[in-house]
């Protein structure tokens, strides 16, 4: 899939999640079904503050040549996501604590106003990508070596992930 592909996929899943914001009310938006799942609110939160402070911000990295690898490798999970273009079916725990846990106090304007600067900061992202050196590098976590191209393509991959936690949430 092309960079250009990738944006318009990401259009696509970030336009549905702001259209589903006028489906909740600010109750339902905020409810926590249990103490270790996260709300509707926390959920969007998660992935602006993913996109924005992990993976644009891995993009801009590789952008300005403040890479931790040159030309590093994926993981066999990696590889596994990048080949199926898609996350696996399963749910994956993060550490209950500060900087892992979004918060769900935020309202659903902001919400869509957060979510409208992803998808214009995507826009200008995909702009930049073509002149991104393919081996300037950031490691992810579980995935490996990942550059610019790879780091925007999780963004979309991302986002339907968390598609079935939002089914989900809706559906308690």
């Amino acid at each position: 899939m092309n960079t250009k592909d990738t944006l318009r996929t990401f259009e696509e899943v970030a336009g549905y999640y702001i259209a589903e914001l006028d489906n909740y009310s600010p109750e339902k938006f905020r409810s926590k079904p249990s103490e270790e799942e996260w709300s509707l609110s926390q959920l969007y939160n998660h992935l602006i503050m993913a996109a924005f402070h992990m993976q644009i911000k891995a993009i801009e990295d590789c952008e300005l040549g403040r890479c931790s690898v040159l030309d590093g490798e994926k993981t066999e999970v990696g590889a596994a996501v990048f080949a199926a273009g898609a996350f696996p079916p399963i749910q994956i725990k993060v550490p209950a604590k500060p900087g892992y846990t979004p918060d769900y106090s935020t309202d659903k304007q902001e919400i869509k106003e957060r979510m409208l600067q992803v998808i214009e900061e995507m826009r200008s992202v995909e702009q930049r990508l073509a002149s991104i050196p393919p081996d300037r590098k950031i490691e992810h976590p579980a995935f490996g070596c990942l550059n610019a191209v790879e780091w925007f393509q999780l963004v979309p991959m991302h986002f339907a992930h968390h598609l079935r936690q939002k089914e989900k949430l809706e559906a308690l």
